[in-house]
């Protein structure tokens, strides 16, 4: 094994109209020495089997019986990565297709920076010249992480290489040294806001977190979780936040919580009138579990 061995960790969960390009853009990559883990949430539809007969003898699959969400399913393929003494471990969405030469670009910058979390620059997969992330900044008042450049024309404004508070758990190079300081991600979470506890608690450790532009990243937003207005997005997006805050925002917690339900009471008007009760259900169940602890998958 080299110094320099990448673990590629995708997780499924009924992913079969994603697996294939993003695989294939993984295996055209021109870096040399990497493997790819895909962690299947016991999904129902034929990806597991499709994965199988298509990349045999290219690809590891392990199957959970049961949907362990994005930090279950990811921690499954980490657990099994640093088993077999990885140097690094990468967190990608199924639902991306990568540049040939990110892998390589994201390694390098994390030896050059001592360890550091590096994340790409990631455009939307449907407008290449649509930036989606280019690292990101935590407003603390507001509990909340903004992506840098978010739906704007690439006009090298991001183009600099620079420390950031925040990177999307979409791809994310981790150092196994820094898995191993900092542990694995927090499956109370299930899906969404695991990434910002996660950054959280690397930067918390000493470590730093790179966002790298030079390596590039297409994302098929929200599309492995039914986009931005599901029952599912709504109500983990909204007991996850408050309880990332509750962790790691005490200092804010007056003016977070008065944001929080102040922008959430103002959704809740106008989903009114939309008839979208689901959202409205979907919100104040989120609360509801919050204040009674109850985390990880969605207990219907």
């Amino acid at each position: 094994m080299s110094l320099n061995r990448v673990s590629i960790i995708l997780v499924n969960y009924n992913g079969a109209r994603y697996n294939k390009e993003c695989i294939d853009s993984i295996l055209f990559s021109k870096y040399d020495d990497f493997e790819v883990i895909v962690v299947d949430n016991a999904s129902t539809d034929n990806s597991v089997q499709e994965l199988e007969d298509i990349y045999s003898d290219k690809i590891t699959v392990i199957k959970s019986d049961t949907n362990l969400g994005f930090s279950g399913g990811n921690n499954i393929g980490i657990s099994y990565a640093l088993n077999k003494g990885t140097d690094f471990i990468m967190l990608l969405n199924n639902d991306t297709v990568i540049d040939s030469q990110m892998i390589g670009k994201m390694v390098s910058v994390s030896i050059s920076k001592n360890n550091a979390v590096v994340s790409p620059k990631i455009y939307y997969y449907d407008n290449k010249k649509i930036i989606w992330s280019a690292g990101a900044v935590m407003n603390w008042r507001k509990g909340l992480a903004a992506q840098r450049g978010i739906d704007t024309i690439d006009e090298g404004l991001f183009d600099e290489s620079l420390e950031v508070e925040f990177a999307t758990g979409c791809c994310l190079l981790i150092p196994s040294e820094v898995v191993k300081e900092v542990g694995v991600l927090s499956d109370e979470y299930f899906l969404y806001y695991e990434d910002t506890d996660y950054c959280t608690r690397v930067i918390n450790s000493g470590f730093k977190i790179i966002y790298e532009p030079t390596a590039v990243l297409y994302h098929k937003v929200s599309a492995s979780t039914g986009g931005t207005e599901s029952f599912n997005y709504i109500y983990y997006n909204t007991r996850n936040r408050l309880l990332f805050n509750h962790k790691f925002n005490s200092k804010n917690k007056l003016t977070y919580t008065s944001y929080f339900y102040f922008t959430r009471l103002a959704k809740i008007i106008i989903w009114a009138i939309k008839g979208k009760r689901e959202l409205i259900a979907a919100t104040v169940k989120a609360v509801r579990d919050y204040k009674n602890n109850n985390f990880g998958a969605i207990r219907r």
